[in-house]
């Protein structure tokens, strides 16, 4: 068994979903994620906004744990085709092997 994850975008969610779905992966979760880039070197803040952190950037993770062979495919789709809002930017997947469940 894998566990798989991917994250990007908040807007990539709905494809992701999709490319579960395609796979027939049946049993997902998903979370937001709220990240902020607190470094003070090297980069340049919002002007709007009103701290001298910057600003936070808003993403989604979908993960499941299935079968080696879906998790495989899935990622090869990955590879081949990714899923991206903006093209600098594609969603990451992540692949784990799951040695216990209980």
């Amino acid at each position: 068994m894998k566990f798989l994850a991917i994250m990007g975008h908040e807007e990539t969610r709905p494809k992701v979903r999709r490319l579960f779905q395609e796979y027939q992966v049946h049993m997902i979760s998903s979370m937001d994620i709220r990240g902020c880039n607190c470094e003070k070197t090297g980069l340049t803040g919002a002007a709007w906004w009103p701290t001298d952190q910057m600003a936070g950037s808003y993403s989604s993770l979908c993960f499941a744990i299935l079968d080696d062979d879906k998790a495989e495919a899935i990622m090869l789709e990955l590879e081949k085709n990714p899923i991206a809002e903006d093209k600098d930017f594609p969603a990451r997947a992540f692949l784990m092997n799951v040695e216990k469940t209980a």
